[in-house]
């Protein structure tokens, strides 16, 4: 149907247009330079003001509401949200940016059985092709960098069920407005990392990157990620998330002048393409089947 149709294009867009916002997230912290437990503390914090200040804005008196309105789907997914946020940062900590890549690839994989077993969507064929040619071209992206298993692996996992379980639980709050729970998981993810951080290394410098990151990047990003899911399935909204391994370091390439690499380049090639071929076939049946 038409309504199908242009739903679906509209969670194509917000998504795309969330990961495109999150994209200069590696660019600034590496310009940030800061402690991986300084930066988490201060993204979830900022991250959590910040928007707390926009839902006052939006709902004034009915602030309240909006957060009891999510019921405890609001609080799981703030809560999840966070403690991903934390084995991210642990996990980069603890193991290769190549094994996390690759671990991450496999999200919308998970997402996708999560999907079944609690929302009981299925998955068109199209999806599981398109996953397992994301998978294809992150592994062409890491190359031979993955190293053996390693501590910060089970980290890396960590992120994955997290991610996979936050996408899964908006998807099944429909029509629900969950984007308040993402001020829940900035206070999770800075309590967590609280112990860890420190706050008083940080120079004048570093300041302007940092309110950039999370003032207006993360905020805008996750927000409209989060409003993904309800427009589309769970496991599509992970799938064009991964867009975010091919944007991340492109704009490092272009700012700082690191070179990806040429199996970076091919790799992040065929994650475009697979994506872009997935939205466009998922359109067409839209279409063939109004």
């Amino acid at each position: 149907m038409q309504l199908q149709r242009s739903t679906h294009l509209k969670g194509i867009a917000v998504s795309t247009a969330g990961v495109i916002a999150i994209s200069p997230d590696s660019l600034l912290i590496r310009l940030i330079g800061a402690d991986v437990w300084t930066l988490s503390l201060w993204r979830g914090l900022l991250l959590a003001l910040t928007l707390t200040v926009v839902q006052l804005l939006r709902h004034r008196a009915g602030i309240v509401a909006c957060y009891v309105g999510m019921g405890r789907r609001g609080l799981l997914a703030g809560v999840l949200s966070g403690i991903g946020t934390i084995c991210f940062v642990s996990a980069i900590t603890y193991t290769t940016v190549a094994n996390v890549l690759i671990l991450l690839g496999a999200t919308p994989l998970v997402t996708a059985l999560m999907g079944r077993a609690f929302l009981g969507e299925s998955v068109p064929a199209r999806t599981w092709v398109a996953i397992g040619g994301a998978l294809a071209g992150i592994a062409i992206t890491v190359g031979g960098a993955v190293a053996g298993p390693q501590p910060g692996d089970l980290f890396a996992c960590g992120v994955v069920l997290c991610m996979a379980g936050y996408f899964t639980v908006v998807r099944s709050a429909g029509d629900v407005d969950m984007t308040p729970c993402i001020v829940i998981s900035g206070f999770v993810a800075a309590l967590l990392a609280l112990p860890f951080a420190r706050s008083g290394d940080l120079i004048a410098t570093q300041i302007p990157y940092l309110v950039l990151l999370c003032v207006v990047v993360i905020p805008l990003s996750f927000s409209l990620l989060t409003l993904g899911p309800r427009y589309l399935p769970a496991q599509e909204v992970a799938l064009i998330c991964l867009l975010e391994a091919v944007l991340g370091p492109y704009l490092v390439w272009f700012v700082v002048g690191e070179h990806p690499g040429t199996a970076a380049l091919v790799g992040g090639g065929i994650v475009l393409l697979v994506l872009t071929v997935h939205s466009l076939s998922g359109l067409r049946a839209d279409k063939e089947s109004s």
